[in-house]
């Protein structure tokens, strides 16, 4: 399967694309009672709040960049911008790809912690993924442990 996907992207977008898997991060177990922890969202469905540049493809490039989704947004107020998924049922119910209305129902039934003051956004689609790997997450992982974040929920795209 991921030979078929490489190849897809290889003709259709990227010709030096290389699938990359990480093999270095070691499993860690969460052992903290989630119902006393932090949590934030971060979904890969070139997610943003309205009057925020929109996820830009950069012709096939991909967008390495990142939105912050503060917790008090309407998901009313959110949009859009990944041209390499079906957004059929996202522009439905932006729970689907962001769920920060169930979160904050999990939250107020007592069955979550807290959850972080900021949220984050990524474009799914990024063939050239050293600069997110080398300067995105990075910069994303500091802000979530200055906001003492305990776990992530990750939505793919």
């Amino acid at each position: 399967m991921i030979e078929k996907v490489e190849q897809a992207v290889q003709q259709n977008w990227v010709p030096s694309f290389r699938y990359e898997k990480n093999e270095t991060t070691p499993f860690t177990p969460f052992t903290k009672d989630l119902s006393k922890s932090k949590g934030a969202i971060i979904a890969t469905g070139g997610i943003y709040v309205k009057g925020q540049p929109p996820f830009n493809d950069n012709y096939g490039l991909g967008d390495p960049s990142y939105r912050e989704i503060p917790v008090e947004t309407e998901l009313k107020d959110v949009s859009f911008a990944h041209e390499h998924y079906d957004q059929t049922n996202v522009r439905q119910d932006p729970n689907v790809q962001f769920p920060l209305d169930i979160m904050k129902e999990l939250q107020a039934e007592g069955r979550i912690g807290e959850l972080a003051e900021t949220h984050y956004s990524f474009m799914g689609y990024i063939p050239t993924p050293h600069p997110l790997k080398n300067v995105t997450a990075v910069e994303v992982a500091k802000k979530l442990l200055q906001q003492n974040v305990d776990y992530a929920l990750l939505v793919p795209s």
